[in-house]
């Protein structure tokens, strides 16, 4: 069809790019940071860092994953929109490969080389050739915790890799038993909210929250399609752009909220809920912001540069 041929949105053109996914990456990977290097110089000194700075890691990486789907959404739906053939959804997924994949295996390996030669570091050496064929095939935590702590950042890669390919997959499978786009769509988004919480649900209650419920791929496919889901608002109903300012204003009290509140005593829910439900109270704080986010397209001289090259470096 004709537009087929129109390019499809970018996010990362350098000369039209919106300043909005710029700052809210930069927002993410600043909370990451405060979180993971904090506990690291904070040990040090033999202290503990405190809770509110340490659970900053989870919001960054919140955040994170709603602003990939919003983009990522953004372009499937472009592509739904044309009647894109198999092949386009394939040269779209290998896109989304070739910006992650090749940094990931190469620190892989690089990681691979001093525990091979120099002894072993967090892990021996049997232990790092135990788990490196899960490693290799980013199954690490598939539908299981890590298999192992050594190289267990790469958690959260392996969420948005399976979602790259398990959502388009559902949603042509939909497409191929002819379902209307739109009702494919949503019924795709639909799975994927309603099957990380039932796998949560079934976990046992006494799991560890760090290291099983919010690391299991299949546990956090709904973090993303909160990003989905706003992409979908986003263009089908260009209203919600007049009320951007709002939404993101109700969001961000949202999110405020429960990094502030959801602690101790005066907890604003039960711990069994807080650890079902906070992904998606979050999720959706985080979606709110999003169509404020793409009317933002200009920062101030000083500090849009800082921004632009902070997000770059963190993508």
């Amino acid at each position: 069809p004709p537009q087929a041929f129109k390019p499809l949105t970018s996010f990362e053109n350098l000369q039209k790019r919106i300043a909005g996914p710029d700052l809210v990456r930069s927002v993410a990977i600043l909370d990451v940071l405060i979180c993971h290097d904090g506990i690291m110089f904070s040990s040090w000194w033999h202290k503990d860092l405190p809770f509110h700075l340490a659970v900053l890691g989870f919001y960054g990486v919140m955040l994170f994953f709603v602003l990939s789907g919003f983009l990522i959404g953004t372009i499937m739906l472009d592509l739904l929109e044309r009647g894109t053939s198999a092949k386009g959804w394939a040269i779209f997924l290998i896109r989304r490969w070739m910006r992650t994949l090749p940094a990931y295996y190469a620190w892989l390996f690089a990681l691979l080389i001093p525990l091979a030669y120099f002894g072993p570091y967090g892990v021996t050496w049997d232990e790092a050739k135990r788990v490196l064929p899960w490693f290799l095939t980013l199954t690490q935590n598939l539908g299981w915790p890590m298999v192992s702590n050594w190289y267990d950042a790469t958690w959260s890669l392996c969420v948005e890799e399976w979602f790259y390919i398990a959502f388009p997959a559902l949603l042509l499978t939909l497409l191929v038993c002819r379902l209307k786009p739109n009702l494919a769509f949503g019924t795709a988004l639909a799975v994927f909210f309603i099957v990380p919480l039932c796998w949560r649900l079934f976990l046992p209650t006494d799991v560890n929250w760090n290291e099983v419920i919010s690391k299991i791929v299949l546990c956090r496919f709904d973090s993303i399609a909160w990003g989905i889901a706003a992409a979908w608002l986003y263009r089908c109903k260009p209203a919600v752009t007049r009320y951007s300012a709002y939404l993101a204003a109700l969001g961000t009290v949202i999110v405020l909220t429960v990094w502030w509140r959801n602690t101790g005593d005066n907890a604003l829910w039960p711990s069994r809920f807080g650890a079902m439900g906070s992904f998606d109270v979050v999720g959706f704080g985080y979606a709110l912001c999003m169509p404020a986010m793409m009317r933002l397209r200009r920062l101030p001289p000083l500090i849009g540069p800082a921004v632009r090259s902070l997000s770059t470096y963190s993508y």
